[in-house]
């Protein structure tokens, strides 16, 4: 019972972080982390983006980042937590009993239209088929949506660069279509402006691939949901 307890409390201190704080970053937040930044370490790059963009604490962004390995997951997942007042522990719980993203943020109250950056005219593939089915959504709020979790990956990978970086939407779509994940696309550009900052411009490789490019911080943990839809 007292390891229960502690339990609890341990996930109401990690809800109160979520909670407490405004919901999402504002569009513009990038700024250069300075002499402080882990520029040559892809995980907690990824982590000081990430705990920014999101404003969480950069303890509780770790401790959910280890339990996934795709980074694309953790960052819907958080996409998620931002938009919600249910606790992280339930949105996680949802994900572990198999149901798809999209679903998990219809049940736990997501307005769709977060997922989606405005763009104009067809965006073309892989989000064509997602904007429609949102376009519809618009014109008729009672038509149901099916997003895969393949599509809600990418959408949030575009929001993401859109809303940090301030680039424009289909440059950020780019990226994506050239095969890089959400972390990826993150550090790259934050590599590209801040490059040279302080201290630890030296230690910037210029390359993810030969550091697990495709892979989340904390690969292999054992609480990873494992589940690609």
């Amino acid at each position: 019972m007292k390891s229960l307890g502690r339990w609890l409390v341990s996930g109401a201190v990690a809800a109160s972080v979520f909670t407490a704080l405004p919901s999402v970053a504002r569009a513009g937040v990038d700024v250069s982390f300075g002499a402080a930044a882990p520029i040559g370490d892809n995980g907690q790059l990824f982590i000081s983006i990430s705990s920014n963009y999101f404003n969480r604490d950069p303890r509780v962004v770790t401790d959910w980042s280890q339990r996934f390995s795709d980074p694309d997951d953790f960052a819907v997942f958080m996409h998620i937590c931002s938009h919600t007042r249910v606790s992280p522990e339930m949105v996680f719980s949802y994900r572990r009993q198999g149901m798809p993203w999209f679903d998990i943020g219809m049940r736990v109250g997501v307005p769709v239209d977060t997922w989606f950056v405005p763009v104009q005219g067809d965006p073309g593939p892989p989000y064509g088929k997602a904007y429609g089915y949102w376009r519809q959504h618009q014109r008729d709020p009672r038509y149901v949506m099916r997003v895969s979790d393949h599509q809600c990956r990418d959408l949030i990978a575009v929001r993401m660069a859109h809303d940090y970086y301030h680039v424009a939407p289909q440059v950020a779509m780019d990226w994506r279509r050239e095969g890089r994940d959400t972390r990826d696309m993150m550090n790259r550009e934050y590599r590209n402006r801040h490059h040279g900052d302080g201290d630890h411009g030296h230690h910037d490789r210029g390359d993810d691939d030969d550091q697990g490019h495709g892979h989340g911080h904390g690969h292999g943990h054992d609480h990873d949901d494992g589940r690609r839809h």
